[in-house]
C-alpha cells in the first residue's frame, strides 16, 4: 500500500480526497495538512510515496509548487502531484521547472483525479493540454444563467466566501446569496460543500463565457 501525504487548504475537499483514497484500498493518506511549507519534512518522516499537493495552500505564494520542488529535490524517488483551481499559465512552467511529475485542475473528477495518481505511479507524467486552463468546467446540461454559472466556478474552484464573491464580482452580498440560493435548486443541493462534492463527483464542467 502506498503512503501518501495530501495538502490542501480546503478542509472539505482535504476529508473527501482523504476519504476517497483510503477507501481505495491501494493508498493510506498518513498525512493530511493545509500547509505545504511543512510537507517536505513530512514526506521523510512518514516515508511518503506519493504528494498531492493544492498549489495555493495556507502558507502563502504558491506554496505547493515551492514544496514540491523541495520535495523532488531532496526526494527524487517520491512522485508529486500538483492540483489547482486556477487556471494560471505561469504554474504549469514553473512546475515543470521543479520537475514535478504530474498536474492537474480542480475541476476534473475524482475519478479522474485517481487515474491520474494511478498513472503517475505507475511511471506516466500527467499534464494539461495547452487550452485546457481556461476551462473551469464544461458540458453542464443543468440550466444556469451566465451569473450562477459564474458564482459555481468561484465556489467551487476559488472556494470563495460570498463576501469574496460580492467583492470580485462588485455585486452585494445579498445579490450572491439569491444566485447562490438559485444555484443550489436547480443543482438539487443544500450548501456549498454539497455542490462542490456534487461538481467533483460527477463530470459535470462549466465552460468560461
Amino acid at each position: 500500500m502506498y503512503k501518501m501525504l495530501i495538502v490542501e487548504n480546503d478542509n472539505f475537499l482535504k476529508e473527501l480526497l482523504t476519504e476517497y483514497f483510503n477507501e481505495s484500498g491501494k493508498y493510506k493518506v498518513v498525512g493530511s495538512i493545509t500547509d505545504a511549507s511543512f510537507a517536505p519534512s513530512i514526506c521523510h518522516e512518514l516515508g511518503i510515496d506519493v504528494a498531492l499537493l493544492d498549489i495555493c495552500t495556507d502558507d502563502g505564494n504558491y506554496g505547493g509548487i515551492v514544496a514540491g520542488t523541495n520535495i523532488k529535490r531532496m526526494y527524487p524517488h517520491i512522485k508529486v502531484i500538483l492540483m489547482t483551481g486556477i487556471p494560471e499559465a505561469n504554474f504549469i512552467s514553473e512546475a515543470h521547472l521543479g520537475k514535478i511529475d504530474s498536474f492537474l485542475y480542480k475541476s476534473d473528477t475524482i475519478e479522474n483525479l485517481y487515474n491520474v495518481v494511478e498513472m503517475t505511479m505507475a511511471g506516466e507524467n500527467i499534464w494539461p493540454e495547452e487550452d485546457e486552463g481556461s476551462k473551469q468546467f464544461s458540458k453542464l446540461e443543468i440550466a444556469l444563467s451566465n451569473r450562477e454559472k459564474e458564482v459555481a466556478r468561484l465556489i467551487c474552484c476559488n472556494c470563495m466566501t460570498r463576501i469574496e464573491i460580492a467583492e470580485f464580482l462588485d455585486i452585494s452580498p445579498n445579490s450572491v446569496k439569491t444566485i447562490t440560493s438559485r444555484l443550489f435548486t436547480k443543482v438539487g443541493v443544500d450548501n456549498a460543500r454539497e455542490l462542490m462534492k456534487f461538481m467533483l463527483a460527477n463530470d459535470f464542467f462549466i465552460p468560461e463565457e
